[in-house]
């Protein structure tokens, strides 16, 4: 059941702690929190129509563009309150790691973002790698990101362009081997939440199936589910133990932005799968023939021979006609001892899709992709700034898709929904009303016709603006105290 303190992360009285950054400057402090909020609260819009006088707009590029504001700085106190929700909510959690790209479309070809990468002729940008904290157990609820490595790739950057080089290997944003970023991000997460009492799971698809990789997960003993490549060579010890079937829900993927189809993750529709799972215990092979050894700290010396892991395997038997079968081969250092241990493992790499989710958030709901930054720099700050924005936004989407049945005060305060329900009259709003009744009528606020399916990110949100806005009109006239 959805936890009653959800309803406070996603506050507007909440959100100013978020921005409360320390960056050495009282005023510089204050003003970050004023841009943090005011773009949390429209991060479908540009700086300039979310600051339409003169002053604001003119506050807001002063604080991007001042050298002496950290990226890293802006984004700590989302990072502060991610630990602090993840030892809130128990004794484990799932961090999920993936890597996304960001495309920003060149208008003049003469005028190059400063630090950016190429990706084509007509498009600059770089990548980001995520480590987002989810709830382990219960419903899926992200608790935010607790690291992201911005970075590009060697062969991006122009030869000449030493300056570019220099900037990137001071952000740390330039690897040798990319199974580096993965290995970093978790040690990094690892370490903080076991500082809180908190004990991680880290889960990753099959970009993260290096020999190297896992031998060096496995010897450091952290937990992990990693998705294994479908071409790996596996040497099964005893066989694999049938388990039996279970019913899982598939999320909606797209083509990637090229059109091109990926081999690994092609396209499907959202579709419940029935998975036939069978588990067991598998021996990896390192490979010691020819070719660059896979990515580790200690090298190739510090690798076994052979690594020793759980496999739970499931595979959609009976796809529909036209679609591609699901087939997960989950390498793990959990228990798989009982049916239920397996479930539970199966589970745990669902979990995954919530970066994804949460990727999407900062793209499409908070418009990542359409900032008109013309460099690295201001760029990096903007993305701090918006990474707490789109874990607000996840987290409404997440209740709703997690818990729509249960009662309307996990996700509104008493006054937000008096309001919602003056407002939405149709709604019929009871006091009975669940999390799916309210967000139906945040969406109708939004502007969100039910014949169009669910409701989008800039509908959903658009409806939550407008309900927060309603209680700041509120709580202005009773003359309560109003943070910046």
């Amino acid at each position: 059941m959805t936890s009653p303190s959800v309803k406070h992360w996603v506050s507007d009285a909440a959100l100013g702690q978020e921005y409360a950054a320390d960056l050495g400057n009282t005023r510089r402090n204050q003003r970050a929190r004023r841009v943090g909020k005011a773009l949390a609260a429209k991060p479908d819009l540009s700086i300039p129509r979310i600051f339409p006088d003169e002053a604001g707009l003119e506050a807001a590029y002063r604080l991007l563009s001042n050298p002496g504001v950290n990226w890293r700085a802006l984004a700590a106190p989302h990072v502060a309150r991610t630990l602090g929700r993840a030892a809130a909510m128990g004794t484990e959690v799932v961090v999920a790691h993936d890597t996304t790209d960001v495309s920003l479309r060149m208008y003049w070809n003469d005028e190059r973002r400063k630090h950016m990468s190429s990706f084509s002729s007509q498009t600059q940008g770089f990548f980001v790698h995520a480590s987002l904290a989810i709830t382990a157990d219960g419903r899926a609820l992200p608790l935010g990101v607790l690291n992201a490595q911005p970075f590009v790739h060697l062969s991006g950057l122009d030869a000449k362009d030493a300056e570019s080089l220099a900037f990137w290997e001071n952000e740390g944003g330039v690897y040798d081997n990319e199974h580096e970023r993965w290995g970093n991000s978790v040690a990094l997460t690892d370490d903080a939440l076991r500082e809180r009492g908190v004990s991680a799971i880290h889960v990753m698809d099959g970009d993260a199936d290096s020999y190297g990789l896992l031998s060096w997960l496995k010897q450091s003993e952290f937990r992990f589910v990693v998705r294994a490549d479908a071409q790996r060579k596996l040497q099964y010890k005893d066989g694999l133990q049938d388990v039996g079937t279970v019913s899982v829900q598939l999320g909606e993927r797209f083509p990637l932005r090229t059109g091109k189809q990926s081999n690994r993750n092609p396209p499907r529709r959202a579709r419940k799968a029935e998975l036939t799972v069978r588990t067991g215990t598998v021996t990896l092979q390192r490979a010691d023939r020819g070719g660059k050894a896979s990515w580790s700290p200690g090298g190739r010396a510090a690798q076994p021979k052979t690594l020793e892991l759980h496999l739970v395997e499931a595979v959609e038997l009976n796809p529909p006609t036209g679609e591609a079968g699901v087939r997960w081969l989950l390498l793990t250092t959990e228990p798989i001892g009982t049916q239920a241990e397996v479930l539970r493992v199966i589970e745990l790499y669902r979990r995954r899709w919530m970066i994804e989710e949460y990727f999407k958030a900062l793209k499409t709901g908070c418009r990542l992709e359409d900032r008109q930054m013309e460099s690295m720099a201001t760029m990096l700050c903007i993305l701090a700034l918006l990474i707490p924005a789109a874990w607000r936004l996840l987290l409404l989407r997440a209740i709703a898709d997690e818990a729509p049945e249960t009662k309307w005060k996990n996700l509104l305060t008493p006054l937000e929904f008096k309001l919602l329900s003056l407002r939405v009259k149709k709604a019929a709003l009871g006091p009975d009303a669940t999390v799916a009744q309210c967000i139906a009528a945040i969406a109708k606020m939004g502007g969100h016709l039910p014949r169009n399916g669910p409701p989008g990110w800039q509908t959903l949100h658009a409806g939550w603006r407008q309900l927060q806005d309603m209680v700041l009109g509120v709580r202005l006239l009773r003359g309560d105290s109003i943070n910046d």
